[in-house]
């Protein structure tokens, strides 16, 4: 029997008192127990999103709270403009189509940061203020490229578009401040930094994007956070929740509180800086330029496909790695180090490359790539 090391970048690994917590008896979703945990949730996510803002749960992935930012703050014929450098940037644009929306997209070559002067002379060419949004991807994990939401955001202020930041990935694990950085309107979900089960979808929203909401056009009902907000108030949601995520959703905010954010984010720092001294020590390409802690993404050896290596990877030593999206398709390996994921499992899935590597008839030192990040985990 092989043993299994989960290591793609969502869903995550679950822990175990995690897992043990949506197993838990099941309780009313009008009672004073979900009351409780409603109230648990939602607040401490405000640390996490850097906000004073009211936090709304969904029940959905993270493209459910994409969906009801576009619903809530766009109406059909008004125009949107989009960062599209990966494959959720482009989800973003499929998204506002779907609605009606006019798409005005920067395009950004994929593995690169979009230069937030760019998103300053678009909307600058907006003369007659037509942009009522500009929609971005905090972490992009088919990429792996972080964008500089502080930067796009002092931008965006300075005109009527609301920011939307797409922040499934990314959250959790890197700090992010959505008040500071003048973010209109953040998202995200649990099944990534937050290892948790997938189901459970938040987001949060500005005076500034209420008052948008408020006015807005596009057809709504399940995802109407006018609806959420309303029943917020006595700590419920408007139809029934994924009770038993939410409950395994609290068990690891609980989790994440004790460590403190400030651990957290320097954990998933130097997992981001072993796995990287690792690839780099293997004599591997890394692919972003403008990496985000949360993942790692190599380009194999030219000789060996993307996903013939990830797959022997999980047949032979039980580790499952993520594949290429979209255009990059069995051209990259994407190795995630986010939410439940320590220096142990660093090393398991760097020894795994190793071998499989080797197995391939690939010329590897055997142990460089673990040495590599074990020489960074011995730092203080």
């Amino acid at each position: 029997m092989v043993k299994k090391y989960l290591m793609t970048p969502g869903p995550t690994p679950v822990p175990a008192a995690v897992a043990c917590a949506q197993a838990a008896d099941m309780i009313s979703h009008r009672g004073r127990e979900f009351h409780e945990l409603f109230q648990y949730v939602s607040t401490t996510l405000r640390e996490f999103i850097g906000t004073t803002r009211e936090v709304y749960l969904l029940t959905g992935s993270g493209t459910s709270a994409m969906e009801a930012a576009v619903a809530n703050v766009m109406s059909p014929g008004e125009k949107a403009l989009v960062v599209r450098s990966g494959h959720f940037g482009n989800r973003w644009a499929e998204i506002l189509k779907a609605y009606g929306v006019m798409v005005r997209a920067v395009d950004v070559e994929w593995g690169r940061a979009v230069n937030p002067k760019l998103v300053a002379e678009r909307l600058a060419e907006d003369t007659a203020g037509e942009i009522r949004a500009v929609f971005v991807t905090f972490v992009d994990t088919s990429t792996g490229v972080v964008q500089n939401i502080e930067e796009i955001g002092g931008i965006v202020a300075e005109t009527n578009a609301l920011l939307v930041v797409d922040a499934v990935s990314g959250l959790g694990a890197m700090d992010y401040r959505m008040d500071e950085w003048n973010v209109d309107v953040t998202l995200s979900a649990s099944q990534k930094s937050f290892m948790a089960p997938p189901g459970i979808a938040f987001i949060s929203m500005s005076s500034k994007a209420w008052k948008v909401c408020e006015r807005a056009k596009c057809p709504r009902y399940y995802l109407d956070l006018r609806k959420y907000r309303q029943w917020a108030e006595k700590f419920e949601t408007p139809c029934t929740p994924a009770v038993s995520t939410l409950r395994a959703l609290g068990k690891s905010l609980e989790l994440m509180m004790e460590e403190g954010l400030a651990n957290i984010y320097s954990r998933h720092e130097k997992m981001a800086r072993a796995t990287r001294a690792a690839v780099t020590a293997l004599a591997l390409r890394l692919f972003p330029l403008n990496p985000a802690n949360v993942l790692t993404i190599i380009r194999p050896p030219d000789e060996i496909g993307a996903d013939e290596l990830r797959d022997h990877i999980a047949r032979n030593y039980g580790v499952t790695l993520g594949g290429g999206q979209a255009q990059l398709k069995n051209r990259v390996v994407r190795i995630a180090h986010m939410g439940s994921v320590g220096p142990f499992d660093v090393i398991t899935a760097i020894s795994a490359l190793e071998g499989a590597l080797a197995d391939k008839g690939f010329v590897v030192e055997l142990g460089a790539g673990v040495a590599a990040a074990e020489e960074i985990f011995k730092e203080t």
